[in-house]
């Protein structure tokens, strides 16, 4: 976990952030609580496509790629690109599903993590925090979905 009054050190700007858009700082210092901050070096792997797991992560720095296998075409595709100031993973406050895409490290990361456990403690303990994190994951989901559509059309 991340020590009370480390959040100085962290650099993170968690208020334009679309998950924590409907947060406030106590919100933050409840999150930042419930999470891990690591390095992973590029070419790190967080997930693979296929694979079961639910982290909630937090770029400080370095960039991360959502990776996309394609047999019919023979290489993967870039799916996403997440860069420091983003959040990937927020469906782990839905469930632990199967991964559609691969995530790996491209440039040496700085992430905060949020693990399952920790996910389900703080929403347990801050039902208010919870909320508010809901409607950020929902309001992050609705970018994307509008992103997903611009790129999808540029194909037709």
């Amino acid at each position: 976990m991340v020590e009370p009054g480390l959040s100085q050190e962290i650099i993170f700007d968690w208020s334009n952030s679309p998950l924590f858009r409907f947060c406030e700082s106590s919100d933050w210092e409840l999150f930042l609580r419930a999470t891990e901050a690591c390095e992973k070096p590029a070419g790190s792997q967080l997930w693979s496509e296929g694979e079961s797991g639910n982290l909630l992560i937090c770029v400080l720095s370095g960039s991360l790629e959502a990776i996309k296998k394609t047999p019919e075409w023979g290489k993967p595709i870039i799916m996403s690109q997440f860069h420091p100031g983003a959040t990937v993973g927020e469906l782990v406050l839905a469930d632990s599903g199967v991964h559609s895409t691969t995530l790996q490290v491209v440039e040496d990361a700085q992430l905060l993590i949020c693990q399952p456990s920790e996910a389900i403690l703080l929403f347990s303990d801050f039902p208010t925090t919870a909320a508010r994190l809901w409607r950020g994951a929902a309001y992050l989901q609705q970018l994307r979905l509008r992103h997903a559509n611009s790129r999808l059309a540029t194909l037709f």
